[in-house]
C-alpha cells in the first residue's frame, strides 16, 4: 500500500482545542471521578478541616480543568513548531495519562509487583494511545467522552452525599429553655480512650500513672460502666452532643442535628467551642475564623493533602508502602511540619487579643477494610499536628475564666488517638506517624502476634498519661480561676479502640465491645466535692439530659431510653455491634487484667517500660554475661543514629529514646535487649512491621536510663535464654573525650560510626 493510502485511512488530526477536550476527557477518568467519588461519599473529610463551600469548588473546579489546560498550553507551545510536532506532544500527554488509568484499572484486578504493574500499564496505554493515532473508532470514542468532566463535577455538586455541604441549608436555631441554675458548663471529650486503659488492677482509676483523671474522680461521678454509641468520631461526638443514636444518614453538622447542647443552650450561654471532626454547633452561635490568610492556607493544605491521598488511590500496593499514612488523619498527611521539637504539654497560654470562641479544624476516624469507598476518607482521624492539638488546649485552657454571663466550653481532644508518640509529661519521642500501619491494613484486624500487639499498647498507654497531662492543663486552669467549684465539668471519651490479635482496632465487632464501646464519663455537678461512683449501664445519650437536669433546664426533647443490660455500637458506613453489657464489662476487665499482666498496675510508669522476653536482664551490664562483642554477618541498622550523643531531656522532643530500626539475617520473633552506658534498660523482639522492611525492632528506653548529654546505646540479641548476647550495633564514642582515650573496635568500623 502506497504511503498515500496509508495517509488517507488514518483519521485527521483533531484540532488543539478538541484535542485538549479529549484529554480533559481521560483526565476525568483517571484522576477526577475517582478522587471526587471518594470525596463525595465522605464528606466528613471537608467537615473536619472546616473547609468552606468556595473551597470545595475550587478545589473540583481546579482538579478537573487545571492540569488539562496545562497540556493544552504546552501543546499551543509545540504548535508553533508545526501541527506534527503539536501532535506528537499531545500522544505523548495523552499516553502518560492514559498509564494513570491503566494502572488503576490493573489494580482491580491483579496484585503483581509494581514494577510489572508499571510496566504492563505503560504497555496498554501505548498500545491504546496508537490505537488512538491510527483508527477513527478510538477519536470517536474520545469525542463522546468529552463531557465527562462537566457529568463528573455536577454528579459532585448536586447528588453526591457531599452536596449537602455544597448546596444551600438551613442550619437550626437555639430553643427558648429557661436555665434555672446557669453554672459554667466545661465538657472535654477525649478520643480513642477506652476505660480499661485507666484502672488498675482493682478497677480504679490508677493514680500512679494518671493523677489527673485521679483528681477528677475524686471530685465527680464516676459512670464506671458508661458506653459510647458509635465507633467512629462522626458517630460517636454527635451522640455525646445531642442525646440521639447516631445514623449514617447524617453528617456531623448542624443543620443535621438540631437538637444539640448548643441550641439547648444557645439563647443564654455564650459559646466557647473547639470541635474536632465535627460541626454540630451552628455558626451562628460558634462562629468560623474568616480572614483570608487562614482560608488562603486551609485552601493550600486541602491540596496538599489531597495529593496524597491521589498518590494512593493511584499506586500500586508496595509503592504506597512508604507513602504518608493517610489512617491517621483528615489533614497534614504529608508531615512536612512534623518537627521534633514541638509538642510538649503547654504550662501557659496568653489568650490573644480579639481571639473568638470557636476553632478546631481536625476530625477522626480510620479507613478500613471491605468498605468500599462509601464513607471511607471520613473515617480517618482528624489532621492536627501535635504541636497543634498541644496549643488547641493551651488556647482553650486560656478561654477558661470567669464572665458575666454563663459560658458553655467544649473541647474534643484528639488524644490519645494513633499515632502514639508521647511520654506522659508531653515530650514527643518520635516523629513516625504510620509506625503500626503495616500491621493495621486499611484499619482492619491486628495483624500481629500478641506480644507485637503488646508493644502498640504500651505506647498507646503513654499516649495515654499524655492524655492525663492535657486534662491536667484544664483542670488546673478551672481551680485557678475559681470555676472548679461552681462548675458543671463533663469529661468523657467519643469511643475505644481495641488491643487483641487478629481483631479489629476501630471497627465495634462482638468480640472487641468491651474496648470499643466502654469510656471514661465523669460528671460533676455544681458545687460537688464528694466522689460517687455509678456502675449502673449509662450511655452516651444519657449526657445531655443529665446536664440539663444539672443546670434545671426543662429538656424540651425526648430522652432516649438506655437499655439496662445491652451496649449497641453504630458502625460506618453501616451495621452495628451488640452485646449484653455483663459481655462488655467482662472483656473490658479481661483487657485490665492483661495491662497488669504485661505491664503491672499502680506502680507508676516504670513497668511499662521495662516489659519483654527476659526482662530480668534489665538493669544488668552486658559484661556480666556471655556476651561476643564481635559483629558478624547479623547486626541492627538503626533508623536514626548519634541521637543520644548530645541528649538533652528537657528538651521538648526526646527522638533518642525511640531505638528502631532494621535487622539483617535475623527472623521474626528474636529477643533483643537494649544497653544505656553499660547498663541494660529495656529489651524487646524482633518483627515484621508488614511494610516490606522486615525485620524491625523497636525498643522504647525509659526516660531515666538516659542522663544528659553524651550515652552509649548498644543493641544485644539474646542468646541460650538470657544466659548470652551478641552485639549487633554499638553506639558512637563520645565526640568529646580527650584523644586517644577512646579508640573505636571493631564493631564500630563495621557499623560506620
Amino acid at each position: 500500500m502506497s504511503d498515500a493510502s496509508k495517509t488517507a485511512t488514518r483519521p485527521s488530526r483533531p484540532s488543539l482545542i478538541l484535542g485538549a477536550a479529549h484529554l480533559a476527557a481521560l483526565w476525568a477518568l483517571a484522576f477526577l471521578q475517582p478522587m471526587l467519588a471518594l470525596l463525595g461519599d465522605n464528606p466528613e473529610f471537608f467537615v473536619a478541616r472546616g473547609n468552606t463551600t468556595a473551597q470545595i469548588i475550587v478545589y473540583a473546579l481546579a482538579l478537573a480543568f487545571v492540569p488539562p489546560l496545562i497540556g493544552l498550553a504546552i501543546e499551543a507551545v509545540a504548535a508553533r513548531f508545526g501541527d506534527r510536532f503539536r501532535w506528537r506532544v499531545h500522544l505523548l500527554l495523552m499516553g502518560i495519562v492514559g498509564t494513570a488509568l491503566a494502572l488503576q484499572i490493573l489494580k482491580r484486578f491483579i496484585e503483581w509487583p509494581a514494577g510489572i504493574m508499571i510496566a504492563l500499564a505503560i504497555l496498554l496505554a501505548v498500545a491504546a494511545t496508537y490505537a488512538y493515532d491510527r483508527f477513527r473508532f478510538p477519536r470517536s470514542f474520545m469525542d463522546i467522552l468529552t463531557p465527562a468532566p462537566i457529568v463528573i463535577l455536577l454528579f459532585f455538586f448536586l447528588l453526591s452525599s457531599t452536596s449537602k455541604l455544597i448546596l444551600p441549608r438551613e442550619e437550626p436555631v437555639p430553643v427558648d429553655a429557661e436555665v434555672g441554675n446557669p453554672a459554667p458548663v466545661v465538657m472535654v471529650i477525649f478520643d480513642e480512650l477506652p476505660t480499661a486503659s485507666l484502672l488498675n488492677a482493682d478497677n480504679e482509676i490508677d493514680g500512679t500513672r494518671y493523677p489527673a483523671f485521679a483528681e477528677l474522680a475524686a471530685d465527680s461521678t464516676w459512670y464506671r460502666n458508661a458506653t459510647g454509641k458509635g465507633a467512629y468520631t462522626p458517630l460517636a461526638v454527635p451522640a455525646i452532643l445531642t442525646g440521639r443514636t447516631p445514623t449514617n444518614d447524617d453528617l456531623p453538622i448542624a443543620s443535621d442535628h438540631a437538637h444539640s447542647i448548643f441550641t439547648l443552650l444557645g439563647n443564654s450561654y455564650r459559646m466557647n467551642v473547639f470541635e474536632n471532626a465535627t460541626r454540630v454547633c451552628p455558626e451562628e452561635l460558634c462562629a468560623r475564623p474568616t480572614d483570608l490568610a487562614g482560608m488562603d492556607d486551609s485552601l493550600g493544605g486541602l491540596f496538599d493533602d489531597l495529593n496524597v491521598v491521589t498518590a494512593h488511590l493511584l499506586l500500586p500496593e508496595s509503592l504506597r508502602r512508604n507513602l504518608p499514612d493517610v489512617s491517621k488523619s483528615f489533614g497534614e498527611f504529608s508531615d512536612k511540619t512534623g518537627d521534633l521539637d514541638a509538642g510538649v504539654a503547654p504550662e501557659a497560654y496568653d489568650e490573644p487579643a480579639g481571639a473568638t470562641g470557636a476553632t478546631g479544624e481536625t476530625g477522626v476516624d480510620p479507613v478500613r477494610t471491605g468498605q468500599g469507598a462509601a464513607r471511607r476518607l471520613g473515617r480517618v482521624l482528624a489532621g492536627t499536628s501535635d504541636e497543634d492539638e498541644t496549643e488547641r488546649v493551651a488556647q482553650f485552657a486560656a478561654k477558661l475564666k470567669p464572665r458575666g454571663e454563663p459560658t458553655l466550653d467544649v473541647l474534643h481532644v484528639e488524644k490519645p488517638h494513633y499515632p502514639w508518640r508521647h511520654i506522659p509529661d508531653g515530650q514527643r519521642y518520635s516523629n513516625i506517624s504510620n509506625e503500626w500501619s503495616g500491621l493495621l491494613p486499611n484499619d482492619g484486624p491486628w495483624d500481629a502476634p500478641s506480644r507485637i500487639v503488646d508493644i502498640a499498647l504500651q505506647r498507646h498507654l503513654l499516649e495515654v498519661g499524655y492524655t492525663d497531662t492535657l486534662l491536667s492543663v484544664i483542670v488546673d486552669r478551672l481551680k485557678e480561676q475559681g470555676l472548679w467549684e461552681k462548675s458543671t465539668v463533663i469529661v468523657t471519651a467519643d469511643h475505644g479502640v481495641a488491643f487483641n490479635s487478629l481483631v479489629d482496632r476501630r471497627r465495634a465487632v462482638p468480640q472487641n465491645l468491651g474496648q470499643i464501646a466502654s469510656v471514661p464519663l465523669f460528671i460533676k455537678g455544681p458545687g460537688q466535692t464528694t466522689p460517687e461512683t455509678v456502675d449502673e449501664h449509662v450511655c452516651a445519650t444519657d449526657i445531655l439530659p443529665e446536664v440539663a437536669d444539672l443546670l434545671e433546664v426543662d429538656y424540651p426533647w425526648d430522652v432516649e431510653p438506655c437499655p439496662s443490660n445491652q451496649v449497641t455500637v453504630v458502625n460506618s458506613p453501616a451495621g452495628e455491634a451488640t452485646r449484653s453489657l455483663d459481655t462488655v464489662v467482662e472483656q473490658r476487665d479481661v483487657q485490665v487484667d492483661r495491662i497488669e499482666t504485661v505491664f503491672g498496675t499502680g506502680e507508676g510508669w516504670g513497668p511499662v517500660y521495662r516489659f519483654g522476653p527476659n526482662n530480668q536482664l534489665i538493669g544488668r551490664k552486658p559484661n556480666e554475661l556471655k556476651v561476643n562483642r564481635e559483629l558478624v554477618g547479623v547486626r541492627a541498622l538503626p533508623d536514626r543514629r548519634n541521637t543520644l550523643v548530645d541528649y538533652d531531656p528537657t528538651a521538648p522532643a526526646v527522638p533518642g529514646l525511640l531505638q528502631r530500626g532494621t535487622l539483617k539475617f535475623l527472623k521474626d520473633g528474636r529477643p533483643l535487649a537494649a544497653s544505656v552506658n553499660g547498663r541494660i534498660e529495656a529489651v524487646g523482639w524482633t518483627f515484621d512491621d508488614g511494610l516490606g522492611r522486615g525485620p524491625i525492632y523497636s525498643i522504647l528506653l525509659p526516660p531515666d536510663s538516659v542522663k544528659a548529654g553524651y550515652n552509649r546505646v548498644e543493641l544485644f540479641l539474646v542468646l541460650d535464654e538470657g544466659r548470652g548476647l551478641q552485639l549487633l550495633y554499638r553506639g558512637p564514642d563520645n565526640p568529646d573525650a580527650p584523644s586517644g582515650q577512646q579508640k573505636p573496635g571493631k564493631e564500630n568500623r563495621a557499623n560506620g560510626t
